[in-house]
């Protein structure tokens, strides 16, 4: 496959914008000590962790946090 096709594939749905290797994941895709690194994260200054739980996605290689604007299942 071509390098252009490789966007419009979906293959890389889902992977890290800042990284390119990492997959993000949800809160519950989290492991414990993942879950206590993203409590670490800038973003907890401003948001509960509730809520980001419930918005956003993190990228464990590179800690991209990536802020989803409508609420979903934590």
């Amino acid at each position: 496959m071509p390098a252009s096709d490789y966007g419009m594939s979906g293959q890389d749905e889902g992977l890290c914008p800042r990284c390119g290797e990492g997959r993000l994941r949800a809160w519950y895709e989290l492991s414990d000590e993942e879950r206590e690194v993203v409590k670490r994260l800038p973003a907890s200054a401003d948001f509960s962790i509730d809520e980001r739980a419930a918005r956003n996605r993190w990228c464990a290689r590179c800690w991209h946090e990536e802020t989803l604007g409508v609420p979903r299942r934590a």
